[in-house]
């Protein structure tokens, strides 16, 4: 069973500024099979880049100037999710994100579920000191760059691979395994 991991950066406090996008999809074992990265061009309106934004994950105004914007990624991205399910760390930053542009640009809200490793990772592990995805990479020795859009997205796969415990040969398992800890796949834009 593959699984899609996805991460946005934003300009700003906006969900509709993201400046970058990463996808990477996983089989069952860990294995990165794909991966996508792009800048983006904000929209009109949400272009305005906050200083603690640039500081965080160093992408400025004149990165983004001639890169596309979601509109001409879309197609991209929603062929590279396919029918597989989303993860994110913070799922609901990056959902959010992912749900407003798709509005914005006026396109329909596809079918895709989602799950969430922060959340995940809390139930597994309640006694981590930190849940950040930079605390859990470097407690699993994983090299990282963080709030790089497609390192942060590798990385939330391989840690939602451990957190999982080997569970993602079939999707009832993996349900089963996750309704005990009191979490469900979502859906995008409810």
């Amino acid at each position: 069973m593959n699984f899609v991991t996805i991460d946005f950066e934003t300009a700003n406090q906006m969900p509709q500024s993201a400046c970058s996008v990463g996808l990477a999809r996983f089989d069952e074992s860990g294995q990165v099979l794909d991966t996508f990265y792009s800048l983006m061009k904000p929209p009109l309106g949400y272009d305005r880049f906050f200083g603690r934004n640039i500081e965080i994950h160093g992408i400025r105004p004149a990165d983004v100037k001639d890169a596309p914007d979601f509109g001409y990624l879309w197609p991209e991205i929603e062929y590279f999710i396919d029918d597989d399910f989303l993860v994110a760390h913070n799922a609901r930053f990056d959902m959010g994100v992912l749900a407003s542009l798709i509005k914005l640009f006026g396109f329909d809200m596809p079918d895709i579920c989602y799950l969430c490793s922060l959340q995940i990772s809390r139930k597994v592990w309640p006694l981590a000191k930190s849940h950040a995805l930079t605390a859990l990479s470097e407690h699993f020795g994983l090299d990282y760059n963080a709030h790089n859009a497609l390192d942060d997205a590798v990385n939330c796969g391989k840690v939602f691979i451990r957190a999982c415990n080997g569970r993602l040969h079939e999707l009832q398992d993996l349900r089963k395994y996750l309704i005990v800890r009191g979490i469900e796949l979502k859906k995008l834009g409810l």
